[in-house]
């Protein structure tokens, strides 16, 4: 089917869940322009984003991802308990189609496909999140709780846990979401992950423990911090 000279191709913005757009060129624009509509559409899949009760997503798998990130508490605490299924454990990918992210690499021919899967998931190598210098830029197969460890909320935090959150939960990168709260400096809720069985012995998309990577911003200061991530590693 063709598209229409108007026509935007749309995709999940990762940070905030919003819709961006490229729109097409007309036939006199510049051929960087064209270039850059064209990877757009045929290189990372940028195809128009699909309404979530068509994926068979329910509102309220909706609603609780949006009320974790608003930091609604209530509004959590009431779809938990009137929903027919738990959905403590919703995903990014549950909710936002992201299927064409962490693609690009796969276009460099001189990458074997083993090494290449190293890269894409090596947290330290995404380019969204070294863009933004924000560990929480890139969301994609994050939790609920990976969420409300981003958001820095401690009563969200055990809400989630108390209603049955995996708290070992990995991401995309292979971050569990104690890797989200060291990499934020987020000490006093890394203690508490770690006291409600959280393992710090997981390694990320880059081969890290949780501990490696708290080495990786230097000394730790926190020694009840670097007494929990030791004996639980």
């Amino acid at each position: 089917m063709m598209l229409s000279s108007n026509t935007k191709l749309l995709r999940v913005d990762e940070s905030n869940a919003i819709n961006t757009s490229v729109t097409k060129p007309c036939p006199k624009d510049a051929i960087c322009d064209k270039e850059k509509y064209i990877n757009a559409k045929y290189v990372n899949k940028l195809l128009v984003s699909r309404d979530p009760m068509q994926l068979g997503v329910s509102q309220n798998s909706i609603n609780i991802w949006q009320a974790v990130k608003a930091d609604n508490i209530r509004e959590v605490y009431r779809l938990i308990t009137v929903s027919d299924t738990n959905m403590v454990n919703t995903t990014f990918d549950d909710v936002f189609s992201v299927e064409w992210y962490h693609h690009v690499d796969a276009q460099n021919s001189s990458i074997d496909i083993q090494n290449e899967h190293l890269i894409q998931n090596d947290p330290s190598a995404c380019q969204r999140i070294k863009n933004s210098n924000d560990p929480g830029s890139c969301l994609q197969g994050c939790s609920l709780l990976h969420l409300a460890c981003q958001r820095s909320n401690p009563v969200m935090v055990e809400l989630l846990l108390q209603f049955g959150a995996d708290i070992n939960m990995r991401d995309y990168h292979g971050r569990t979401p104690l890797h989200h709260c060291i990499a934020i400096g987020k000490n006093p809720l890394a203690k508490h992950l770690l006291k409600r069985g959280a393992r710090s012995s997981i390694r990320d998309g880059g081969g890290f423990s949780a501990l490696d990577r708290a080495m990786e911003k230097g000394a730790i200061t926190d020694e009840g911090l670097l007494i929990l991530l030791s004996e639980s590693d």
